[in-house]
């Protein structure tokens, strides 16, 4: 197993980095006054508009490679930026001695977002737009909430408002995944300390009956082409556990119904049909705060609706768009992106995928 992954993060190491270059993307690293050193990918003009991607939980910046891309084509004289976040990808954890014990207090959407404001001091960007997914959408609400002068607006993707009640975060991932499957096998021998040893761990690390389900259930979208979808695996294999277990409890504490109210930048919701972590339920909540913001703060918001086929009674993704949006519709993700960033809203037109080649997605007219 460990040999196989490695094998898929070397050859895509190759691929990605040639094709970063032809698209005139750079990858480069800066250490954060926040203790982090961070990898990110930067393509663009200096001088003009900015726009930070932020990838979701277990993700790395290759999440929005190609969103990046397309988003530069279309307008090169943007200033782009697609972060790995602490913890994920090639950016550093936070320090161990004051983290391992309980990882979720140095992994909380405070302390990505101060990530975030640090790594535009260092970049000296006065505001920017910021892109966030899934978890990174999290953050997204987070910076917004509490740096709305350094933000010119937000786009959420894949995005929820209640983490609380989310039985994807505390009945799947912490309830089944690291408590009961996790934690109970590595402590079998009676000389493992959850969290503490685990801080350092990596999926790849452990026996492969305890990793089988982030191939199977974790990084799975039929939407999706294969060589992506493996990469994605090969770099969630090598995620720390104190990532894992850190992020995802500190998510499920999160609940910005209220906060959100008092929202002031102008904002982009995109969510697809067979999303089954970000549920309609989470939605609805989302656009709730968004309308009282709307009256309270007078802020403008769109929220746009990928896919055309409704989540099956299965309750997983089968044969529409889902939570991963960008990975699957990168260009359509990013003509909407510029979009925002021009007008204030998104394209017209429904994305949804194609129903003779799911991996590719085509646009109804509205």
């Amino acid at each position: 197993m460990k040999k196989i992954v490695f094998l898929f993060l070397l050859i895509n190491h190759f691929v990605s980095a040639q094709t970063q270059q032809e698209a005139g993307i750079l990858k480069k690293n800066v250490a954060l006054t926040t203790g982090i050193n961070m990898t990110y990918l930067e393509a663009g003009k200096a001088g003009g508009e900015t726009v930070i991607f932020l990838h979701g939980y277990t993700d790395t910046k290759r999440s929005f490679e190609g969103t990046v891309q397309h988003l530069h084509a279309l307008n090169p004289s943007l200033k782009i930026y697609a972060l790995d976040q602490r913890g994920h990808g090639e950016s550093s954890m936070p320090d161990e001695g004051r983290c391992a014990q309980v990882p979720e207090l140095c992994f909380t959407p405070a302390d990505f977002a101060k990530d975030v404001i640090a790594f535009m001091d260092q970049k000296n960007i006065a505001k920017a737009f910021v892109v966030g997914h899934s978890m990174g959408s999290i953050h997204t609400q987070e910076l917004a909430l509490q740096y709305p002068d350094r933000l010119k607006g937000i786009v959420l993707i894949g995005s929820f408002i209640d983490g609380t009640e989310m039985p994807f975060i505390h009945e799947f991932l912490i309830g089944g995944v690291l408590e009961n499957l996790w934690r109970n096998e590595l402590e079998k021998g009676g000389h493992f300390r959850w969290p503490t040893d685990a801080y350092n761990l990596k999926p790849i690390d452990m026996k492969p009956e305890l990793t089988e389900w982030i191939k199977t259930e974790w990084t799975v979208d039929p939407t999706v082409k294969d060589e992506l979808i493996n990469a994605i695996y090969a770099d969630a294999m090598q995620v720390k556990l104190g990532t894992w277990i850190g992020v995802i409890k500190a998510l499920g504490k999160l609940d910005n119904r209220e906060a959100l109210k008092n929202l002031k930048v102008p904002a982009l919701v995109l969510w697809a049909t067979q999303d089954a972590a970000c549920p309609e339920s989470q939605q609805i909540l989302l656009k709730k705060s968004l309308d009282e913001a709307v009256k309270k703060t007078n802020i403008t918001y769109s929220f746009k609706t990928y896919g055309v086929v409704p989540l099956p009674e299965s309750g997983f993704q089968e044969n529409e768009l889902g939570h991963n949006l960008q990975w699957a519709a990168a260009e359509t993700i990013a003509a909407d992106i510029h979009s925002f960033i021009n007008t204030g809203k998104p394209l017209p037109g429904t994305p949804y995928a194609n129903p003779d080649n799911i991996k590719t997605t085509l646009v109804r007219e509205d």
